[in-house]
């Protein structure tokens, strides 16, 4: 029970933790871990109740003071979590068919355009006068510019904005925000969990400008944001204007690109791997408990 408590505890103060440490100027991509970790530490302190009622019943361990609210706990972890593992599995599901839909339009557009497939670490430029650049998830990953994004910035600035969208299929942010959508449709019953989408989309916007920043400089992506800061990329996709344009272009100002080498670089993409392991270990450890059940 104390577990299941302290799960809850964690879930409620960290996206305040967060918040502020976004404020404070801390590294998007040192925070990206953090989520991660966080996530996956508050999911397991929520099945821990039930994997312990679950291994007594089964006579895997010896039960130490026999006490009805610890069953009640752990009926109750499992069926939370059940049931929010249908919901978070049904939300990935709905978010998959929909970026497969949006990719599969721009592969037949790169087709069309080009007579080739499309290819990773390339540019589809589209003909079209309003300047858009977004990234889209896939195999490969596509990064799509218009033209019109020529007739408003110089090249420096197009380089910036480019690598902008290349830092998000490098780094691995399209599985992030995912992840974040299927916990908050799971557990949004936490704040951490119901916060999520909207702390891993700042965080994953402020990682990617640190990254451009680094290679191009910081006074490029800041004409770039600032005139493209209204420019909206397809649901889909991750575009380089979002909600926080504001926050990203102080930050930019302040010359705050921390953590966007490689170690920056790995934080974002094991946090991803991370949580999928740790739900994976979670049902494994739940499939033995009831095969073993089976076997008693």
């Amino acid at each position: 029970m104390w577990w299941a408590l302290a799960g809850v505890a964690a879930g409620s103060i960290a996206p305040v933790v967060l918040r502020s440490l976004i404020r404070r100027g801390t590294s998007a991509a040192a925070l990206l871990g953090t989520w991660g970790v966080m996530v996956c530490l508050v999911i397991s302190a929520l099945a821990v109740p039930a994997l312990v009622e679950l291994a007594h019943r089964c006579s895997l361990t010896v039960r130490i003071g026999d006490g009805r609210a610890d069953t009640v706990v752990g009926v109750l972890s499992a069926a939370v979590l059940l049931v929010a593992g249908t919901r978070a599995a049904w939300r990935l599901r709905a978010i998959n068919r929909s970026r497969r839909r949006l990719y599969v339009k721009h592969f037949e557009l790169t087709w069309l355009l080009t007579g080739s497939r499309p290819r990773g670490g390339g540019v589809l430029w589209l003909p079209v006068a309003d300047p858009l650049a977004y990234s889209l998830a896939g195999h490969p990953a596509v990064v799509v510019a218009t033209r019109g994004l020529r007739g408003v910035l110089d090249d420096a600035a197009v380089s910036a904005v480019l690598a902008h969208e290349r830092a998000h299929v490098t780094r691995r942010h399209h599985r992030l925000v995912a992840l974040a959508d299927a916990v908050a449709a799971g557990l949004g019953w936490l704040p951490l969990m119901r916060q999520s989408p909207s702390l891993v989309r700042t965080l994953v916007e402020l990682d990617a400008d640190a990254h451009a920043a680094r290679i191009h400089g910081h006074r490029c992506l800041i004409r770039a944001l600032r005139t493209l800061q209204r420019a909206a990329a397809p649901p889909a996709a991750l575009g380089i204007a979002g909600e926080c344009t504001q926050l990203r272009l102080d930050r930019l100002g302040a010359r705050q690109s921390a953590g966007a080498g490689r170690l920056g670089g790995a934080a974002t993409r094991w946090s991803s791997a991370l949580i999928v392991a740790v739900a994976c270990v979670l049902s494994l450890s739940a499939v033995i408990a009831v095969a073993s059940c089976s076997t008693v």
